[in-house]
């Protein structure tokens, strides 16, 4: 039971090494995504915890973003690759 503890609270730790982390210049430099209203409430309730550091949405899903390109690059540039001339 403790080894269980322990990964969950690694785990813990490591998502908000990975996302609860500003990123910076602002979200006023990107570009408008539209999401699902769900989607869009779910993820502001996340970033505005009470007690917690507050981190814009801009920041959380440039976070998401950049770790689904890391853990799937290589993947999604063979999808692209292998449907299309390559683009690298």
């Amino acid at each position: 039971m403790k080894i269980k503890i322990k990964i969950q609270e690694n785990r813990k730790e490591q998502f908000q090494r990975l996302f609860m982390v500003n990123r910076f210049p602002s979200g006023r430099t990107g570009k408008v995504v539209y999401l699902r209203p769900e989607y869009h409430e779910r993820l502001l309730r996340i970033i505005q915890l009470p007690g917690e550091e507050k981190i814009t949405l801009y920041s959380y899903i440039d976070n998401i973003m950049e770790h689904h390109s890391r853990e799937f690059g290589e993947d999604i540039k063979d999808y692209f690759n292998d449907r299309n001339k390559p683009i690298l």
